[in-house]
Parts: C-alpha cells; sequence; structure tokens
C-alpha cells in the first residue's frame, strides 16, 4: 500500500495538468456541431460551417426566412447564422474537403443597397451576384450556417 501511494500522486498531478491544457483545433476538424474551416493563431478560436445545409433548394426561402432557419439551428449548440461575403468565399474555397453542397446559389448576410449577396458553388468558376431576390417567397437559393467558437 505504500508503495501505490506515490503512484496515486503521480496519477493525480497528470490529470490536474491535463485539466489546465487548452484544447486546440485545426482546419478540418469537426467541433461544434461543425467543420472547421477557419481558426486563430492561438488554434483554440476560429469558425465552424455547418456539415448540411439548413436550407434547401426545394424549400423556396427567401433571405429572410432562411436567415431565421439558420440562426434556429442547434447542432453543436447555439449561435448559427448567415456566412459573411468573406466566409461565404472562405466556404466556397473549401468546399472540396466539405460536403453536400448543392451547385446552387448560398446566401450571405452581406447586405447590399436592397439586396443580398449571394454566391454560386456549382462547378464553374462562380462570383459573388448581387441578388435581387431577398424578399421573393419564390427564392430558390440555399443557406448554409457558420458558427464563431
Amino acid at each position: 500500500m505504500k508503495h501505490l501511494l506515490p503512484l496515486f500522486a503521480l496519477i493525480l498531478l497528470a490529470t490536474a495538468c491535463k485539466k489546465n491544457e487548452k484544447k486546440t483545433y485545426a482546419i478540418g476538424d469537426e467541433a461544434f456541431g461543425g467543420i472547421v474551416i477557419q481558426v486563430d493563431e492561438t488554434k483554440e478560436h476560429g469558425l465552424v460551417v455547418a456539415k448540411t445545409d439548413q436550407v434547401t433548394f426545394a424549400m423556396h426561402k427567401n433571405w429572410n426566412d432562411s436567415k431565421a432557419i439558420v440562426e434556429a439551428y442547434s447542432e453543436g449548440g447555439e449561435g448559427w447564422r448567415l456566412p459573411t461575403q468573406t466566409e461565404l468565399e472562405l466556404i466556397y474555397s473549401s468546399k472540396a474537403s466539405l460536403t453536400g453542397f448543392d451547385n446552387r446559389d448560398y446566401w450571405s448576410s452581406t447586405l447590399g443597397n436592397g439586396t443580398a449577396w449571394s454566391k454560386y458553388f456549382g462547378s464553374t468558376m462562380g462570383g459573388f451576384t448581387s441578388s435581387p431576390w431577398k424578399a421573393l417567397s419564390n427564392c430558390t437559393l440555399c443557406s448554409r450556417g457558420v458558427k464563431a467558437f
């Protein structure tokens, strides 16, 4: 028994040290209900994109409805939102390592003069287009949320 006491103390010390270590993430990791697409210099904080679309082409949702659906998404906790124009470009450049994107336009949260911006995720070069369909109920744009961590 006397020999087990130092071993127990060593295990307790190692466990206590592990609790103080901060979790780090890498691009491509699954975390917080999504896939990590951006990390800061500490690798403790960044941005995840949802694993699936919250709004699909078949749902025919306008920008306001899409925004509300994405914000109500709860996989991995709260905090989901439409990506900014810059974040949508980052998602597009990473789409080869992500799954489930339609060859369709995706909404961003970036607003213009009475419009919202979208990005085409099809097989062509793609580019941002000013979307005049923001408030129409017959929109056919998709949405996939992002969340900071």
